[in-house]
């Protein structure tokens, strides 16, 4: 099958209703009305000759060969973006679509000011589109190993092979615990290390375990995917864990959360831009870290100047 245009609109259309799981979702998105989506489909399955999805009072699903054409889709029109992006290039403008990855929360730590970095990108270059997935680190990586992703910003991993990392900002995280937890009523001058580590911690398995470096005794009760499973998890009072300040701030004005040990124990998270290696990145790419690494830089300056001032 040689996509014409028309196939890569179909393609587009079956991507958004998959990742919707349904046509309501995508017409939603697409802002299509429900016979276009259902066209689409239609076109696509008499394009490759079976059907692709299934729809009905059961629900919506794929079929095996339909997640065998969503898988292809998605790296064809990721190539089509790329394509774009290459073109801009030997114009010397910024043009195409972005595919940025972002760790999820990410929005609520006002020091990275990731919107603000966002809307100036946009500013500077008018022609560009951003396309933005918020996940897990872990699924993140996969995605841009693949080339779903073009650039992730997420905390540091194991490094994977044909992936380049670059550190470009540090979250400052402690370890909490909720208040149904036996830990809350300790004032933090009763604390200790040993006294801790008597309780299970949730851990993220992406983190590696540096989560517990400052606790080598402690025992895993549990494992989250994300941030806010881990919150979820620490809130129960069942388990105390790592969470980054920013985000632990809300509960903790509520009286929900207590740090443990504050000022004595904490952690450092560094968190990287994540790319393909083996090429030079994009013109769009390049000026996107650009904007996120000034803007960092100038955040820092302005900290330091305010430390300063008497």
């Amino acid at each position: 099958m040689k996509p014409s245009a028309a196939d890569l609109k179909s393609l587009s259309v079956f991507l958004a209703v998959a990742e919707h799981r349904g046509f309501a979702g995508a017409q939603t998105a697409l802002h299509m009305s429900q016979s276009a989506v259902s066209f689409h489909i239609r076109a696509l399955e008499e394009r490759v000759g079976f059907t692709v999805c299934r729809r009905g009072r059961q629900g919506f699903e794929l079929t095996e060969r339909g997640e065998v054409v969503l898988g292809r889709a998605k790296a064809l029109l990721a190539s089509v973006d790329d394509f774009d992006s290459e073109m801009s290039e030997l114009r010397s403008s910024v043009y195409g679509t972005l595919r940025l990855g972002v760790a999820d929360n990410t929005i609520m730590d006002e020091d990275l000011d990731l919107q603000g970095v966002i809307g100036e990108f946009l500013r500077k270059n008018p022609r560009a589109r951003l396309n933005i997935t918020v996940g897990s680190p872990d699924r993140l990586i996969g995605e841009i190993a693949n080339g779903e992703v073009q650039l992730g910003i997420l905390p540091e991993t194991a490094q994977m092979e044909g992936l380049q990392h670059r550190q470009v900002y540090t979250e400052r995280h402690g370890i909490y615990c909720a208040r149904p937890h036996p830990l809350f009523a300790y004032e933090a001058d009763q604390l200790t290390v040993a006294e801790i580590v008597k309780h299970p911690f949730v851990v993220r398995p992406y983190a590696n375990l540096q989560e517990l470096r400052s606790f080598p005794e402690a025992t895993v009760g549990a494992h989250a995917s994300n941030m806010e499973a881990q919150a979820l998890l620490i809130l129960s009072g069942h388990f105390i864990g790592n969470l980054p300040h920013y985000y632990a701030e809300h509960w903790v004005k509520r009286g929900d959360l207590k740090a443990l040990l504050p000022g004595k124990v904490e952690i450092v998270s560094p968190f990287c831009v994540v790319t393909r290696s083996g090429r030079r990145p994009s013109l769009i790419v390049r000026n996107f870290i650009q904007e996120l690494v000034s803007r960092l830089w100038q955040e820092s300056h302005l900290e330091k100047n305010q430390n300063l001032d008497p």
